[in-house]
């Protein structure tokens, strides 16, 4: 009877100390899984929202270009509604220009130009695109005259043909001159009976270039007249629509943004916002660390209690089995 008392003692034993011990390692497992939630837990995160300043970006593009690109840099800064922009970026593209229509201007000189002469109305210029460095010959009609200047010109000589000629007199249009006078004495009324203004035209002199010949029944005499002539110079303007081929050639693209530099009081043109989340890493961070601690010196002094707990309990079942056999040997 003492017997089955000291088994019931010691079955009852085992069964709290199994039960101790699967409580125990529970209690440690969900320390061990708890603790670093716990803490993580139990880490606050703060919130930081900043506004970025960012003005207009504009983009410049140059005229299409055929050869040296240095000429078609884009500019540091430019203006453009009254702001400033910087330059931030810049590239040369290849394109293939379009076929366009554009006005195109020529001119050409004409050098001594007397009172009788009249300037063509259009002309055959040849014109040139200095950034295709593309030449065309079109005919264009003239939109503009310049006369640069005014100078003699005594390279100037014009037959005149005399009719009615007799021994004593002859015919200089309807008037009648009498023969053996001279005939620079008569040079007003040569240059009028060719319709020539005395502003313009000066005679010198005038000699006879032959004998007096019958002509139709007419004696007529050929002479020569000597002089001046006021002549000019005259640059004439040639302009129209001249259609323009497509051609290989490149841009350059300069990229600006808005130079806020100078006043930032005025308010902002784009305003774009960023969120962001970060850990608190000074006080918070101590704090988990004296948590962790704290959760590993707990975990292992409670393996250390339950290695303890249970060698107890096995010399206690030891001492109770060498103390059961006895009993059992006298029954």
């Amino acid at each position: 009877m003492e017997l089955m008392i000291r088994i019931c003692r010691l079955t009852k034993l085992a069964m709290t100390a199994k039960h101790f011990i699967i409580n125990t390692v529970f209690l440690i497992f969900l320390s061990l899984i708890t603790g670093p939630v716990l803490s993580y837990g139990a880490e606050k995160s703060i919130e930081i929202r900043k506004d970025i300043r960012s003005g207009d970006v504009l983009t410049v593009d140059s005229p299409a270009f055929v050869g040296s690109a240095k000429e078609y840099a884009p500019l540091e800064t430019v203006m453009k509604e009254g702001k400033k922009y910087h330059l931030t970026n810049s590239e040369i593209l290849d394109i293939f220009t379009e076929e366009k229509t554009e006005y195109s201007e020529s001119s050409i000189l004409y050098e001594g130009v007397e009172y009788i002469d009249r300037m063509p109305e259009t002309a055959w210029v040849q014109v040139v695109n200095e950034d295709l460095k593309l030449k065309q010959t079109v005919e264009l009609p003239v939109v503009s005259q310049v006369e640069e200047c005014f100078y003699w010109d005594y390279d100037f000589t014009f037959p005149i043909e005399v009719s009615g000629y007799q021994e004593d007199t002859y015919l200089l249009g309807n008037r009648e001159i009498p023969n053996g006078v001279p005939l620079t004495d008569y040079a007003e009324e040569f240059l009028k009976y060719l319709n020539l203004p005395g502003d313009y035209y000066q005679i010198t002199g005038i000699v006879w270039t032959g004998e007096p010949v019958e002509r139709n029944g007419n004696m007529v005499r050929n002479a020569q007249a000597q002089g001046r002539k006021l002549v000019k110079n005259i640059r004439a303007v040639y302009g129209g629509e001249v259609t323009v081929p497509p051609v290989q050639a490149q841009i350059y693209r300069g990229i600006y943004e808005e130079d806020r530099t100078e006043d930032q009081t005025d308010p902002l043109i784009d305003k774009n916002s960023e969120t962001a989340a970060y850990e608190r890493q000074a006080w918070d961070g101590y704090q988990k660390i004296v948590r962790y601690m704290i959760t590993i010196t707990i975990t292992m002094t409670v393996l250390l209690l339950l290695l303890i707990v249970i060698l107890i309990l096995h010399k206690k079942k030891k001492k109770a089995e060498s103390e059961s056999e006895p009993d059992s040997q006298l029954d």
